[in-house]
């Protein structure tokens, strides 16, 4: 299969809008366990996961939301993160105690002792990308992505603040883009999922800084101090870098909700 039969974002465009891989990452692929299987549906399986173990199940909070984010951030796979959960309730479960693990921030300490021995195994180990099958159908990164403009062009329409001008400027920037994604991903012979995803991240940041934008130092610090107040019995469990990792991705899941601004990460199919 040629080159020109597979969908790539990043090439062949002109608009300016995407940087160039690097001649070092051309050729250089995740292994396939990291990327494909451990990266797409990562929210969902650890939620499902946790919530079987733990015998009943819970509504994660959004402060959960942004633990499991920050650990997909930190590129820990999936597997690493529910052997970390089975774990926590082994030991949990060897000696019951009256309160029950309520929040997925109880297991982030042996998510990191997990991630840690993974990363030592995985010295000198032999990466291996090929074989993996497809994450997704074409037709559901279709429908995925006609929704994602979709929830953006009512956007527009309701946020009509003066305040809120560079959102609705790089709203109009974000539906071209997705316009242009969509017919790409149709006429394609075989859709590049790794390449998609980065170009839908970069996507989603710019909507994030143009929200940012339009809105008030205090209404921003009052929302950081609302996740500082529930993080506080976790705090110093977690190393400086965790935390405030956590700290903005609760920030912006709470931005996000509060102006209806989706996601567009295939993250979140």
């Amino acid at each position: 299969m040629s080159a020109f039969n597979t969908f790539r974002p990043d090439e062949g465009r002109e608009d300016g809008m995407l940087m160039e891989r690097s001649s070092g990452e051309e050729g250089r692929s995740r292994p396939a366990d990291d990327f494909v299987v451990n990266y797409f549906n990562y929210f969902t399986e650890v939620e499902e996961h946790f919530a079987r173990r733990r015998g009943k199940h819970l509504l994660l909070s959004t402060l959960d939301w942004a633990m499991i984010e920050t650990w997909k951030d930190m590129g820990i796979p999936l597997h690493v993160v529910l052997r970390a959960v089975d774990r926590v309730f082994d030991a949990y479960e060897a000696r019951p105690r009256s309160r029950r693990i309520n929040s997925i921030l109880y297991c982030q300490q042996e998510v990191m002792a997990c991630f840690q021995e993974y990363q030592h195994a995985r010295i000198g180990a032999r990466e291996e990308s090929d074989g993996a099958p497809p994450p997704f159908s074409r037709e559901m990164v279709l429908e995925y992505l006609e929704h994602g403009r979709t929830n953006l062009q009512r956007l527009a329409q309701q946020r009509r603040e003066p305040e809120l001008a560079p959102l609705r400027e790089a709203i109009a920037r974000v539906i071209g883009r997705l316009t242009a994604l969509l017919e790409d991903v149709q006429a394609a012979q075989e859709v590049d999922f790794e390449t998609l995803e980065r170009e839908l991240v970069r996507l989603e940041k710019l909507l994030y800084d143009a929200l940012l934008q339009g809105l008030s130092e205090e209404h921003v610090a009052e929302v950081r101090r609302e996740g500082e107040r529930q993080l506080k019995e976790y705090r110093k469990r977690m190393d400086d870098e965790l935390y405030e990792q956590t700290l903005r991705n609760y920030v912006a899941k709470r931005l996000r909700e509060q102006y209806g601004l989706p996601r567009l990460s295939l993250f979140y199919l």
